[in-house]
């Protein structure tokens, strides 16, 4: 029973990350105001985390994770050509947006926390499944062979989260994000890398 308590607390507190750092920005954001959002004290967050950076890591690394994991995975069923990997891991970027605008907003704020630093492990990875995209890619003839780690790791994985809360502050009145977003963002992605 203690497990489970503890599992709560713990997915108490992410949410309460997130949203606190959604409403209030990363600097801004105290232990204190989280411990207050997710209803736990302090001194338990402080026994479960060594303090703020240390909770926004963990959940950097468990997005990017995630992530990872998807890419992989489309990799899988895409081993002839990069447009329909692009194009779907797009898709559930604009869906998670639309779905989960929140989540999605925190995990932008994490993309530019200057504070974060990616880990080997996580620097590893990025760099195995980029070289395994263009390869893919410049077989295909849809990447130059110019193309760089850093360039795809930016275009696949930053561009269309960038793109979202930029088109999501509507800075010119114009446009809302819409699952129509996905095609346009393909194809700039592609032609980028091309």
């Amino acid at each position: 029973m203690a497990r489970k308590i503890d599992e709560d607390k713990i997915a108490r507190i992410k949410d309460a990350i997130m949203h606190t750092i959604v409403e209030h920005g990363i600097e801004a954001t105290t232990i204190a105001m989280i411990a207050k959002k997710a209803n736990v004290s302090g001194g338990y967050l402080y026994r479960t985390y060594t303090g703020k950076q240390d909770l926004i890591n963990e959940l950097y690394h468990d997005k990017v994770d995630s992530l990872y994991k998807e890419l992989e995975y489309l990799l899988t069923i895409n081993s002839n050509t990069i447009k329909p990997l692009i194009e779907e891991f797009i898709r559930n970027r604009v869906t998670y947006f639309l779905d989960e605008p929140n989540a999605s907003k925190f995990f932008y704020q994490l993309l530019h926390n200057e504070n974060f630093f990616a880990s080997e492990i996580i620097k590893e990875k990025s760099a195995e499944l980029m070289n395994s995209i263009k390869k893919i890619g410049v077989k295909s003839g849809e990447i130059s062979k110019e193309t760089t780690v850093y360039q795809l790791h930016y275009h696949i994985l930053v561009y269309a989260v960038d793109y979202i809360n930029f088109t999501r502050k509507n800075i010119f009145g114009e446009q809302e994000v819409t699952i129509d977003d996905v095609d346009k963002l393909t194809d700039n992605i592609l032609n980028i890398l091309k």
